[in-house]
């Protein structure tokens, strides 16, 4: 498959999550109240930070999986996946403070108190910030060695996804669970392939 057509191709995959919340949206205005429950708000916020949490983790994927299947096309699209995780991720804050928090903002010092996994989920999401800035090309030359050592910030990320999502079990653990293990798998996977009797095999990325 052509570069190009692979990029449209997961550009597109990336996007289908938002289509279905915009048609959802779209469908309850005109009256169809149950398609995200009984509250749509929380629903969204949610459905949000869901896909930014399985982005995130297509995105740590990218180099485990090139590395041992050999499909180093896999390289190219992680920078595209890397922006949709903090595109969610964007949506998933925006769609607290507007659906939820309603923009009262002189509350957010106090949900941040109140509520740890806010904390966590607010620190991934700075982290994130910058990383989505200096993804350009430019950004990386400018940087030189610096861009690399400043996009393993990613991890800490991820790392900050899972707490996130942990400190708000009620009642269902499994997914929360899952995900950390997913995370912790990833990052397990990263931390092995850097041992010294890897090496060899790395200096080719």
């Amino acid at each position: 498959m052509p570069v190009s057509l692979r990029r449209v191709t997961v550009f597109v995959l990336a996007l289908l999550p938002l289509i279905y919340l915009l048609q959802a949206v779209i469908r309850i205005q005109h009256g169809e109240w149950n398609l995200l429950g009984p509250e749509p708000g929380r629903a969204i916020v949610f459905f949000t930070g869901t896909w930014a949490f399985n982005l995130m983790l297509a995105t740590l994927a990218v180099s485990p999986a090139a590395k041992h299947t050999g499909w180093r096309w896999l390289l190219q699209h992680r920078r595209m996946l890397g922006l949709f995780t903090f595109f969610y991720a964007s949506l998933h804050l925006l769609a607290y403070s507007a659906l939820l928090l309603e923009w009262r903002w002189l509350e957010i010092s106090q949900e941040l108190i109140e509520r740890p996994y806010l904390t966590f989920g607010m620190l991934s999401w700075l982290i994130l910030l910058p990383l989505a800035l200096t993804s350009t090309k430019g950004w990386q030359r400018r940087l030189k060695r610096r861009w690399k050592s400043l996009h393993k910030w990613s991890y800490p990320a991820a790392a900050l996804m899972a707490v996130h999502y942990l400190l708000q079990i009620r009642s269902s653990w499994f997914e929360p669970v899952f995900y950390t293990i997913l995370v912790l798998a990833l990052l397990g996977l990263r931390r092995w392939s850097l041992l010294p009797a890897s090496k060899e095999r790395l200096s080719a990325e």
